[in-house]
């Protein structure tokens, strides 16, 4: 049954099922390509409902990490304090309530994707802790000191026009 499902989510983002004869799509097309098997961060731009999501997943159905988790998380849905738990984790203790520790989502993307949807959106406390991931490949759990490392590769995108967000001071210049 695993396998079944599996092997339906290879074939719903096969790149061959993505249309689009436009030059615009042509160039995605090769975009795609270029960065299918490589390891380096992606940002995917554009207005909603273009299909930021079916694009990082075919990102991740068509490369090497495609048996390994794809993790999607909005960033644009959780107030901040729960957009850091929910990326970070906790340990036991970390704040009032928690009583044992709880892996986050970059964790559980192990080696596999975390699409970091609408990352225009994210604060800008929260941005800087990305940024730290981005340069030194790990991070720690809120409350915690045990270092863990990154393995998952990140896709985020945005309907926002990031220059635009520098300019106001809500987006980071070194994160963009």
């Amino acid at each position: 049954y695993v396998r079944v499902i599996k092997d339906e989510r290879f074939e719903s983002y096969n790149l061959k099922r993505i249309v689009g004869n436009s030059a615009a799509m042509q160039e995605i097309f090769k975009s795609i390509g270029r960065v299918v098997n490589n390891d380096v961060t992606v940002l995917i731009t554009g207005e909603s409902g273009t299909g930021k999501e079916l694009i990082a997943r075919a990102l991740h159905y068509n490369s090497d990490r495609k048996s390994e988790p794809f993790v999607a998380v909005n960033c644009s849905a959780l107030a901040d304090t729960l957009l850091e738990n929910e990326l970070f984790g906790h340990d036991a203790q970390a704040f009032t309530g928690a009583q044992t520790s709880r892996p986050g989502k970059f964790e559980a993307a192990g080696e596999g994707t975390i699409f970091l949807d609408e990352i225009g959106d994210m604060p800008l406390a929260t941005q800087s802790k990305v940024l730290r991931i981005l340069q030194e490949k790990e991070f720690v759990r809120l409350g915690g000191n045990r270092v863990i490392q990154l393995k998952a590769r990140i896709i985020t995108a945005t309907n926002k026009n990031l220059g635009d967000k520098i300019k106001d001071g809500s987006f980071r210049q070194d994160l963009f």
